[in-house]
């Protein structure tokens, strides 16, 4: 296991980078303080209905939300917005140094994540993401077993800091 205590010190400065949930937008002004050439923002902002989630929201408080992060970001010329489900979304093969995985944290939607943007990854590049042990009432499978399985079938290496997961990319 790594010895890093925070998964924001992996990005570096000129990476082209994704956050996939921005939410609001606070890990993603974390990623701009590290210089990055480029951040793209992918999140649908919609109203979905998932008991006890964020994104679970009205959707005037979405909008509201997302009006918000336009307005945080819009000076920036190195970040594009993209209103849209992350799986919606695509870039040219092997395009990212670095993501960051903090959409819908079921099993599904992840291991989702994890195969779209695959192909988009360079070589020694680094799929990460939030919450690895998580799971609700509803999800009794989170990140962890999608990660798992993901690195499994691509004969990939993952650790974790905190309760974060880091997947090293060797193509």
């Amino acid at each position: 296991m790594k010895s890093r205590k925070e998964i924001i010190n992996l990005v570096k400065e000129g990476f082209v980078c994704a956050e996939i949930g921005v939410w609001k937008g606070q890990f993603s002004k974390r990623i701009l303080e590290k210089r990055p050439h480029q951040l793209n923002l992918i999140d649908p902002w919609i109203h979905q209905d998932y008991k006890g989630r964020w994104y679970s929201i009205e959707q005037k408080k979405m909008d509201l939300v997302y009006q918000n992060v336009l307005k945080e970001f819009q000076h920036f010329n190195n970040v594009k917005i993209h209103k849209a489900f992350s799986t919606d979304v695509q870039f040219e093969k092997q395009y990212f140094d670095f993501i960051y995985i903090d959409g819908n944290h079921s099993y599904e939607f992840v291991l989702k994540d994890l195969e779209h943007y695959y192909p988009f990854m360079k070589n020694k590049s680094l799929i990460t993401g939030d919450d690895f042990g998580w799971t609700d009432r509803y999800c009794r499978k989170g990140p962890a077993a999608a990660v798992i399985e993901f690195c499994k079938n691509k004969n990939l290496h993952y650790y974790t800091i905190r309760d974060q997961f880091v997947i090293e990319v060797n193509k």
